[in-house]
C-alpha cells in the first residue's frame, strides 16, 4: 500500500475545542501522530475516551494522556507496598 492513498493523506490541522473543564478535544489522528508518535489505528486500539464530531474521532487530550501514563511501567518494576 502506498503512502499516497487518500486514506493516508495528511489533512490540515484539525479543530481543537477548548472545554470549561480545562481539557481540550482534539482529533485522535493528530493526537496519535503528534503527541504519542503512533498511527491512528494504534491509538484506536488503546481504548482512549473518544467522541465523534462530524465523522471525526476526537479525544480529550489531558484524560487520554492520563490513561496512557497509567499503562506505562518499567520492566520488572516492584509493586508498591501499602
Amino acid at each position: 500500500m502506498s503512502d499516497s492513498s487518500p486514506a493516508n493523506a495528511r489533512r490540515g490541522p484539525g479543530r481543537h475545542i477548548d472545554l470549561p473543564t480545562n481539557d481540550t478535544l482534539m482529533p485522535r489522528r493528530e493526537f496519535a501522530e503528534d503527541v504519542l508518535g503512533v498511527t491512528d489505528k494504534t491509538a484506536s486500539r488503546m481504548n482512549l475516551p473518544t467522541a465523534y464530531i462530524g465523522n471525526v474521532a476526537h479525544i480529550l487530550k489531558n484524560e487520554s494522556l492520563r490513561v496512557v501514563a497509567e499503562r506505562v511501567h518499567r520492566p520488572n518494576q516492584r509493586k508498591s507496598r501499602g
